[in-house]
């Protein structure tokens, strides 16, 4: 069986996502990436199949998935207060107890309320939500990833890497610590301005550099 490299796997992976389809059962397919698409356009009170009719009127768009979603977000809401360490023993309700004050600052110091805000809403809206927790310095940090930049295994999320696509400028880019700056002055010497075969500028993002974080 041949072996892929990194780049071959984030590659195919990118690939698969975007024109993948998952088998659910014998009669129903469905495209993980479609459902993330169509429902960022019901939030937003977009039409997935264009804003004009037939005729070239605006169609309206009745939002009835906005209260759903809001309901789901309150009734699941959770704030930092209800976070707390219960001990099993007697003996260890001390412990408990002051493990929780420390547990406390350090959800007010890394602002853990809007981490649990981010995630409420991410799996209200979606109906799953990825975190990504990064230790950096000594401290401890998490937030809720976009689930328009990742690219996971709808089948097997936990035995297949997990790809965030991040864009960065040349000046963020060589900020980014934990990054060989060797390779990143070689991507930069080596970067070119995407552009149609006419010569005119694509899109606003020429001077930005897409960047895949693998997991």
């Amino acid at each position: 069986m041949e072996v892929l490299s990194l780049h071959e796997q984030v590659r195919e992976a990118e690939s698969l996502d975007r024109t993948g389809m998952t088998t659910s059962s014998k009669y129903v397919t469905q495209s993980m990436r479609e459902d993330i698409e169509k429902t960022e356009a019901y939030i937003n009170s977009k039409h997935i199949t264009g804003e004009l009719d037939y005729m070239g009127r605006e169609k309206p768009f009745f939002n009835i998935v906005m209260a759903a979603r809001n309901i789901w977000f309150r009734a699941t809401d959770l704030d930092r207060k209800h976070i707390t360490i219960r001990a099993t023993k007697e003996t260890d309700e001390i412990e408990a107890f002051l493990t929780t004050i420390l547990l406390q600052q350090w959800m007010k110091e890394q602002n853990f309320g809007v981490w649990l805000n981010d995630w409420g809403l991410t799996l209200a809206t979606h109906g799953s939500a990825v975190s990504k927790f990064i230790e950096k310095d000594g401290e401890l940090t998490c937030q809720v990833m976009d689930w328009n930049n990742i690219i996971v295994d709808p089948v097997d999320f936990d035995n297949n890497i997990k790809i965030e696509k991040l864009w960065f400028t040349p000046a963020q880019l060589k900020k980014q610590k934990g990054y060989d700056q060797d390779l990143v002055d070689k991507l930069l010497d080596n970067l070119t301005t995407r552009k149609t075969l006419g010569g005119k500028q694509k899109d606003s993002k020429s001077g930005y550099i897409p960047v895949y974080e693998v997991h």
